[in-house]
């Protein structure tokens, strides 16, 4: 759906204070910035308004109680913290960061316990432009961490994986990369949740292997609205080989056509293109939610 403006002024709320980004501090004991011991949300506002708050609040509590990260909040006292960005930015859409790390490294101790967790908000301004072209995707070497080694429904601050992914892919000419799990399951893309169509049929990973995307779940329902079929599983790559159209979801861009994969195009200019009326879709549903006043 949109695109981030980095030129532009971005604002930053951290220990009570609003101030421009490039003037917030934390301390180099922070717990995320020494490993990434830290959960975060994302999402974009329409009008002012953050698109779907509540779902974004909700996933970021279930992140802070797996990670047993003790920070406490209710919804209005955090939408309090997202006004005062917003309101330094009216007329212009932005990217809300919420990040929660669990604060500051005791006594040198490996062990998170006794820390004061740290809440850490950003606003940065986005176009309300669509994206320019369809993503180019190649598969990465790198594997999707499975759930016996970390639980990918969390939304930690750790991405080292999806950044080394990502210039992976950016290296063979590439937007992204879809990552495999270890015993060859398709998984996700590095930053988006990822859906293919063959013959009518929408596939997409099962829930226990990858983040459950907020625009990711909007988007089965409305193709099941729509009377599509979608499968929710464990699928090879010889499966998304098959795919016709594939397109990935996120909550700053919505939904995004696949180009190629592989070099394979997956492009389609057909009136009847899946992945085309879903854009639409998706799109008229975010202006319905927001008009109809949810946050």
């Amino acid at each position: 759906m949109s695109e981030v403006t980095p030129e532009a002024v971005s604002w930053t709320w951290l220990d009570g204070q609003v101030l421009p980004t490039a003037e917030a501090r934390i301390g180099v004991l922070d717990r995320g910035f020494l490993y990434g011991d830290s959960v975060f949300e994302t999402l974009r506002t329409i009008e002012g308004r953050g698109l779907f708050l509540k779902e974004h609040l909700d996933r970021l509590r279930k992140s802070l109680a797996r990670l047993e990260i003790d920070f406490q909040f209710k919804d209005p006292w955090m939408e309090q913290r997202i006004d005062q960005l917003v309101q330094q930015q009216i007329g212009t859409e932005v990217v809300l960061r919420i990040t929660v790390t669990r604060g500051d490294r005791i006594d040198g101790a490996l062990e998170g316990s006794g820390c004061q967790p740290r809440l850490v908000v950003m606003s940065s301004p986005i176009t309300s432009d669509p994206p320019s072209h369809p993503l180019k995707l190649v598969i990465s070497s790198r594997h999707k961490t499975p759930p016996a080694v970390f639980d990918p429904t969390i939304k930690s601050g750790n991405y080292l994986g999806s950044i080394r992914a990502r210039d992976e892919a950016k290296a063979a000419g590439a937007d992204d990369a879809v990552l495999l799990s270890p015993d060859g399951v398709v998984t996700e893309l590095t930053c988006a949740n990822l859906f293919w169509i063959t013959d009518g049929t929408a596939f997409t990973c099962d829930d226990a292997l990858v983040l459950n995307g907020i625009t990711r779940s909007v988007v089965i329902r409305l193709l099941e609205e729509q009377g599509v079929e979608v499968r929710v599983g464990r699928f090879s790559r010889f499966e998304l080989n098959r795919a016709g159209e594939a397109f990935a979801t996120s909550s700053i861009q919505g939904v995004r056509a696949i180009g190629s994969l592989e070099g394979r195009s997956l492009e389609s200019d057909a009136p009847a293109s899946l992945c085309k009326r879903l854009i639409e879709q998706y799109q008229q549903y975010c202006r319905q939610v927001m008009t109809e006043g949810a946050r």
